[in-house]
C-alpha cells in the first residue's frame, strides 16, 4: 500500500499531503524518504525546464550569428562588385591590366 502511495505522489503528481501523511504519520522516519523524491522530483523538473530555455537561447543565438555572416558576405560582395566597377574605369584600353599611365589619368579624373 505504501508503495502505491509513493508511486502516486511522484508519477500521478496527486496531492503530497493526501498521499504522504497518512504514511509519515505511521512512520515518521518517511519523512526523509517522501522529502527527498520531493526535492529529486522538483529538481529534476527544474532542470528540464532550465535545459529547454538554454537549448532555445543557444539556437536563437545560431541563427543570429548565420544573419551575421550573411550580411558579412553580402557586404563583402557588394565591395568586390564596387572595386571591379572602379578598377574597369580605369582601365581605358581594356587591356585587363592597369598601367602606371592608367592609374596617373584616373587620378586626375
Amino acid at each position: 500500500r505504501s508503495t502505491l502511495y509513493f508511486m502516486q505522489t511522484l508519477v500521478a503528481g496527486d496531492s503530497w499531503g493526501a498521499c504522504s501523511l497518512p504514511i509519515m504519520r505511521e512512520e515518521p522516519a518517511t519523512f526523509f524518504l517522501f522529502s527527498g523524491a520531493l526535492v529529486s522530483v522538483q529538481l529534476g523538473f527544474s532542470n528540464l525546464v532550465l535545459a529547454i530555455i538554454v537549448d532555445r537561447a543557444s539556437a536563437s543565438r545560431d541563427n543570429d550569428n548565420e544573419d551575421v555572416i550573411k550580411a558579412k558576405k553580402i557586404k563583402k560582395m557588394q565591395f568586390v562588385s564596387h572595386l571591379r566597377a572602379v578598377l574597369k574605369e580605369v582601365d581605358i584600353d581594356d587591356s585587363g591590366t592597369i598601367s602606371l599611365d592608367e592609374m596617373i589619368s584616373s587620378y586626375d579624373r
